[in-house]
């Protein structure tokens, strides 16, 4: 398997998707300069002839356990904008989910995603490259569900410059609460960003 050409619109088989889950937690634990192949299947239980079958090296691996997660968590995060045609609404949902998923220090999922995004190296061009893909992707769908509202919204509204600040709030978001900031907090924080585009709604 390719990380350069993995193709995330088609869903993994359940047997990989269980393998990724399960190395990115030993890798989590150990540290990933720390972590060989061989400890991944010790204590994930993966056998090594399905991690040697399917991945070149233990960057291999966890680089494509990485991009899963931040296909899944995109997949999430885009799914509120498809939900609400009201462009406060979607924006909330999206902040919310952000929040949601990120200050949920009982869920694995959340768990997993934040030190996947803090272990990227910025020397690792193809994770880097799919970080911004994905911010591409979401300031493009901020853009997209903004210009279909334009009509209610004001002539002095910048549109790109909305959609830049609403991706940096999230990009905010996901950092403040990776590092502990509670919940309550931020949703206060997401609801006070909503008020700049409300200001400029007829």
């Amino acid at each position: 398997m390719d990380s350069d050409t993995i193709n995330f619109t088609e869903t993994f088989p359940q047997s990989m998707q269980e393998a990724l889950k399960a190395s990115l937690k030993v890798f989590w634990r150990l540290g990933v300069h720390r972590t060989s192949i061989d400890d991944v299947c010790r204590q994930s239980g993966v056998s090594y002839h399905f991690l040697n079958e399917n991945f070149e090296s233990k960057e291999h691996l966890y680089r494509t356990a990485v991009m899963w997660y931040l296909d899944q968590y995109g997949r999430q995060l885009l799914s509120e904008f498809a939900l609400h045609s009201n462009p406060t609404e979607a924006l909330r949902g999206a902040l919310y989910e952000c929040i949601g998923l990120f200050c949920n220090k009982q869920c694995e999922h959340a768990k997993l995603l934040s030190y996947a995004l803090a272990a990227v190296n910025n020397s690792d061009r193809i994770l880097i490259s799919e970080l911004l893909s994905l911010r591409r992707k979401v300031y493009a769908t901020i853009l997209v569900k903004l210009n279909g509202n334009k009509t209610h919204l004001k002539d002095t509204a910048d549109i790109p410059v909305l959609a830049r600040f609403y991706i940096t709030s999230l990009r905010g978001l996901a950092s403040q609460a990776a590092d502990g900031i509670p919940s309550d907090e931020l949703y206060r924080v997401a609801d006070l960003s909503l008020e700049l585009l409300e200001a400029y709604r007829k």
